[in-house]
C-alpha cells in the first residue's frame, strides 16, 4: 500500500483514532472487567477502546486518494461541534441527559452551512431517547434523564 498518495489528513486522523483507542485499552485495564453476565467498570471502556483501535485502523487503512484542493479549516465548524459538546457537559447535571444531548444536536447542526430541519428534528428525538435507554435504563448511571 502506498501511503504517499493517500490523504494525510486521513492518515493522522486513522492513526489519532487508534491511538485514542490504545489508551483507553490501557486504562480499562487497570479497573476490573467482570465478565459478560455481570460487568465491571471496565469492561465498556475495554469494548470502546477495542472499537476505536479498529475504527481508527479501518480510516487508517482506507483512506480516500489525496484530494486535489486544500480544505480549509472552517471556524464555525470547529466552534460549533466544540460548542455543542461543551454545552452537552454544562447542561447535563442541572437540566439532565435529555435536555443536554437536545441542546448538543440543536448547536452542532449550525456547523452544516445550511441545516437540514427534518433531520435535525429527527437526531434531537432519537438521540436522547437512545441515550436514556442504554446509559439509564440499560446501564443504570445514575444521571436524571430531566430535571428542572
Amino acid at each position: 500500500m502506498n501511503f504517499r498518495s493517500r490523504c494525510p489528513h486521513d492518515l493522522a486522523g486513522g492513526a489519532i483514532l487508534a491511538g485514542l483507542g490504545v489508551f483507553v485499552v490501557l486504562q480499562s485495564l487497570s479497573y476490573p472487567l467482570g465478565q459478560v453476565t455481570r460487568m465491571g467498570p471496565g469492561y465498556f471502556p475495554l469494548l470502546a477502546g477495542l472499537l476505536l483501535v479498529l475504527l481508527g485502523g479501518l480510516v487508517f487503512l482506507f483512506t480516500n486518494e489525496e484530494p486535489e484542493e486544500e480544505t480549509p479549516l472552517k471556524p464555525r465548524v470547529f466552534a460549533t461541534v466544540f460548542g455543542s459538546i461543551l454545552a452537552w457537559g454544562v447542561l447535563l447535571e442541572p437540566f439532565g441527559l435529555v435536555p443536554a444531548t437536545v441542546a448538543l444536536v440543536v448547536i452542532a447542526a449550525f456547523a452544516h452551512p445550511q441545516p437540514h430541519l427534518r433531520r435535525v428534528v429527527i437526531t434531537a428525538v432519537i438521540l436522547p431517547l437512545m441515550g436514556w435507554g442504554l446509559f439509564i435504563k440499560g446501564l443504570g448511571l445514575p444521571v436524571d434523564a430531566i430535571s428542572w
